[in-house]
């Protein structure tokens, strides 16, 4: 990767979003912009090579253009039905004189952890640190320099299919891009709408864009599950055209304009709206409540979905601080509001950070993933340089350590 240069792809199934960033002196701007229409990117998985290589180039084109730098090997959200996450354990004996840790011991857990029973054709993204136990003493964050004899591990680890990392691989590669590193999509959004208090008292995050909605847990600030559920915008808009007889592209347009969901406070709005027919010259005129009633019911479907993903997870009752949602659907007026009905837990809009630069355009949910993505490389490129090689798939985010 360049100097002082980071390229980030979030790869969502409405738009593909390529970021270039710069660090000067510590401080880090968005300078670079491109976002297109993702019509090859499917629940997380790409399913036209060569269109979805294509949009990757104009988005990469967009990005140089703006920013006038050419573009750095890319940070990638990854996503999909494909992507599986558990929790596992490492643990190794220290051995050596004095029996103080070292990071070769940090090393030697890790990879006591990451022995596990993978599922076929799945490839392991993310080796995440929850605690260091030493002699049976939990709740450590870094255990170099401690003395012990007995060192353990808690990780969670992410894993996706290699087919279809492989084929995202390819897409970058066809574009003319070199490929730096996957990034949980969860993972990434976390970053940038949840705060550290928040992950100490324990919150959920829920990034819902078009095809998929990932969630990810935090309890006593470290990550305790993640999931990505087949559930996404593109089901409410398909309701719409069903339930009115229109076209997906003036579903979409009615969702966005005039969508809202039901809720026991919320008042429900009076008129009609007027609409194009598919393939008629007359307008389909539609009172507001008919678009509520048919938003609402697939929303109260998805947020039970998550609710039964958050009982089965363990951590439903452990997540004081609520949940927060993020990506295009938490644009969707009443969203976060039933939210907080159906789940029983406080509920908030997750909007990404704005210390950088270009925030004016970027200050939207449907940029958390992108912009979280912009802090995980900046990290882990200030990891890299003052860490040896080895310590890189483990200290990727230096306040779960410092």
């Amino acid at each position: 990767m360049s100097e002082n240069l980071i390229s980030v792809v979030d790869l969502g199934s409405s738009s593909l979003k390529f970021l270039i960033a710069e660090e000067t002196e510590g401080n880090a701007s968005i300078i670079g912009v491109g976002i297109v229409p993702s019509k090859s990117i499917n629940k997380g998985v790409v399913v036209d090579l060569n269109k979805a290589s294509e949009a990757l180039v104009q988005a990469k084109k967009q990005a140089e253009n703006m920013s006038g730098k050419k573009a750095s090997p890319v940070y990638v959200t990854v996503s999909g039905a494909h992507i599986y996450s558990l929790n596992n354990k490492g643990v190794v004996i220290i051995s050596k004189e004095g029996r103080e840790i070292s990071q070769e011991d940090i090393k030697r857990v890790e990879e006591s952890a990451k022995v596990l029973l993978l599922q076929p054709n799945q490839r392991i993204i993310h080796v995440l640190p929850r605690q260091f136990i030493i002699d049976g003493q939990g709740g450590i964050r870094n255990p170099v320099g401690m003395s012990g004899i007995k060192l353990e591990e808690e990780v969670h680890i992410i894993t996706g299919s290699s087919t279809a990392l492989y084929n995202i691989e390819k897409c970058i590669s066809m574009a003319g891009l070199d490929f730096d590193t996957f990034v949980a999509q969860s993972l990434s959004s976390s970053l940038s709408t949840v705060s550290e208090q928040e992950k100490e008292l324990g919150v959920a995050l829920l990034d819902i864009g078009a095809g998929t909605g990932d969630l990810i847990v935090y309890s006593n600030g470290n990550i305790a599950h993640s999931a990505v559920l087949p559930i996404g915008g593109e089901y409410i808009t398909k309701d719409v055209a069903f339930g009115l007889r229109i076209s997906l592209d003036e579903a979409e347009n009615v969702k966005k304009n005039y969508g809202f969901v039901l809720t026991n406070r919320g008042e429900i709005p009076q008129g009609e709206v007027e609409m194009e027919r598919i393939g008629l010259k007359d307008k389909l005129i539609v009172p507001y409540t008919e678009i509520g009633e048919i938003v609402s019911s697939r929303v109260d479907e998805i947020l039970e979905g998550i609710r039964l993903e958050l009982m089965k997870s363990g951590y439903w009752n452990s997540i004081p601080a609520g949940i927060v949602i993020t990506g295009g659907c938490a644009l969707l007026k009443g969203f976060t509001e039933r939210a907080s009905e159906i789940l029983e837990i406080p509920s908030r809009v997750g909007l990404p950070r704005n210390d950088f630069a270009l925030t004016n355009i970027l200050n939207s949910p449907e940029y958390s993933a992108s912009i979280g993505l912009v802090m995980y490389a900046l990290e882990n490129e200030k990891t890299l340089k003052r860490r040896p090689e080895f310590w890189k798939g483990l200290s990727w985010l230096k306040d779960l350590f410092e």
